[in-house]
């Protein structure tokens, strides 16, 4: 699922499998000849593994994939000791140090901790209290974006998990090959924690065969974005949410992110105004310079491909 799933004393109860399973363990240790043991340890450590994952919402999933591959490398290590097999020491040690390096990689990315990410629960809808601004985002046509992108200079996407939903990849590739017919530098910047798993982003445009030298990590891209003439977002909200630089109080504030809303102009895809992950507004989608096209992205993105494909402008 998406959100968290909560239930009333998470924590205990899996400190409570934790400890069982840990106790089970010294007892086999001690005495091997228990073996009716090893079916209820197999039963707490799969409670466990459930139970724990349960409390971490979507957005989180790539640092936990990665975690968890982490410990799967560990696991074989232990195994590499009781086999007294070198090998698989060797490449149980280089799995477990790989995943928690990215893992801290991502958490860096999120500017969250490893206990926030499995204990916080993050992503749980704000319940609002009092009134709620009302405020109207612009929005435009795919005739409106094709037109856009056509007397653009530079144009940046940011692809995010929405992207991955529609399997929009190949309709980008298309539009990617348009914009770069008419002499458009055409960049792709990439967040550390868009999509799902690790590295999601750049395996769709891997797969949709983008060039990789047109990938640009969110450090090196975000210095380009107030020359940028056209930022355009598909499917991404947090990653480019503004109220991670600005807004004290906002679940995100001091999360790194894309810095979309410098781009000139900034074109948003989107299914509809629904929040994003961290269940809050995105204000982006409301600044001056931000228009809105609502719909499928690869829908949309197919529709802006063939309105620039009747155009024959060249830069």
């Amino acid at each position: 699922p998406t959100r968290p799933i909560m239930y009333r004393g998470q924590n205990i109860i899996n400190f409570a499998l934790l400890a069982a399973a840990v106790v089970i363990a010294m007892l086999l240790m001690v005495d091997p000849g228990r073996t009716f043991l090893f079916p209820a340890l197999i039963l707490l450590a799969l409670a466990f593994g459930v139970l724990l994952v349960l409390p971490i919402g979507g957005a989180d999933m790539p640092t936990v994939i990665s975690l968890l591959n982490s410990y799967a490398g560990l696991a074989a290590v232990a195994m590499g000791f009781v086999m007294e097999n070198k090998l698989l020491i060797t490449a149980g040690a280089l799995d477990g140090a790989s995943g928690l390096i990215l893992s801290i990689v991502m958490c860096k990315a999120m500017n969250r901790s490893f206990t926030n990410v499995l204990f916080g629960a993050f992503g749980q809808v704000q319940a609002g209290g009092g009134r709620v601004e009302q405020r109207t985002a612009k929005s435009a046509t795919p005739e409106d974006a094709a037109q856009l992108l056509e007397n653009a200079s530079s144009v940046v996407i940011i692809p995010g998990y929405g992207m991955a939903v529609s399997q929009a990849q190949h309709r980008v590739h298309d539009l990617y090959e348009q914009l770069a017919k008419r002499g458009v530098d055409v960049k792709f910047a990439i967040h550390p924690v868009a999509g799902r798993m690790p590295g999601h982003m750049n395996v769709l445009l891997a797969e949709a065969e983008i060039p990789y030298d047109r990938l640009v990590e969110m450090d090196d891209i975000n210095p380009e974005m107030p020359r940028t003439d056209v930022a355009l977002v598909i499917g991404a909200n947090d990653v480019v949410n503004p109220a991670a630089r600005v807004d004290k109080s906002s679940p995100i504030f001091g999360m790194p992110i894309i810095d979309a809303d410098k781009a000139k102009v900034v074109l948003a895809i989107k299914r509809s105004m629904n929040p994003g992950f961290a269940g809050i507004e995105n204000e982006l989608y409301f600044a001056d310079n931000t228009l809105m096209l609502f719909g499928d992205a690869k829908g949309v993105i197919g529709d802006i491909v063939k309105n620039l494909s009747g155009q024959t402008g060249i830069h």
